[in-house]
């Protein structure tokens, strides 16, 4: 299995703070079946700005205290960038993730839809693919759950309806139009996340809108929260 999304570096973001914990994770998420992990710290001007050669070392590093202690995992540099202002700063300098052409962005609550809209563009323009963190936690996608009416219910009989409002997937389908990938969160599916976003995901993954599913693990406790959890919904 592959974990397109997770904060197992150490002392670079908001993960880990130290290499024994990332180790730790590596070996709870190589038990749980994953063989490969995409390591997407966050880059937020102001709050976590490591650059791509910390990144790349801390892989590395990784990669050599996972052999040592034998756990059989690959691990693949990324970045998870702060859609905002100083995006195209960055993207000077762009890793994406691996040696594919997916560019991990996540997309802030208070960002205009145009914003947003506009800089995928400019992405796809630069020859890279968006590939949009966990969607379903942003209230730009979020997607009703609610019962519709009869009058609705008829409209439909008449006019082609995918489910969703046209407020809600302005932006969604946009960027499903230039080829964007979507990743999803797996403990949206578990309500990690709050009704609204365990709604949106499951509406997401029902039409097949995901392309990537990660962990979004921060720390060891949250590598065995989601483990557990899921175990116990499978069984």
């Amino acid at each position: 299995m592959i974990d397109y999304h997770c904060h197992i570096l150490p002392a670079i973001d908001d993960g880990p703070e130290i290499m024994e914990e990332a180790v730790e994770m590596a070996a709870a998420l190589r038990k749980t079946g994953y063989d490969t992990v995409y390591c997407t710290p966050h880059l937020i001007k102001g709050s976590y700005e490591a650059d791509n050669k910390d990144v790349k070392a801390l892989v590395k590093e990784l990669q050599k205290k996972a052999i040592a202690k034998k756990i059989n995992i690959s691990f693949i540099p990324g970045r998870e960038y702060y859609l905002d202002e100083y995006l195209f700063d960055y993207l000077q300098d762009p890793l994406p993730m691996g040696e594919t052409n997916y560019l991990m962005v996540e997309i802030p609550n208070h960002i205009p839809r145009l914003f947003a809209k506009d800089a995928c563009f400019r992405i796809k323009q630069m020859g890279f693919i968006p590939t949009i963190a966990h969607p379903e936690r942003n209230k730009l996608f979020y997607i009703s759950q609610r019962k519709k009416s009869l009058s609705e219910k008829l409209l439909g009989l008449f006019f082609k309806d995918d489910g969703l409002s046209a407020k809600e997937t302005t932006l969604l389908s946009y960027l499903k139009s230039i080829g964007c990938a979507f990743q999803a969160n797996l403990g949206s599916f578990i309500g990690w996340y709050g009704q609204h976003a365990q709604d949106t995901a499951d509406s997401l993954r029902e039409r097949n809108v995901y392309t990537h599913y990660g962990t979004d693990a921060h720390s060891l406790n949250a590598v065995n929260l989601l483990t557990n959890n899921i175990g116990r919904q499978e069984g």
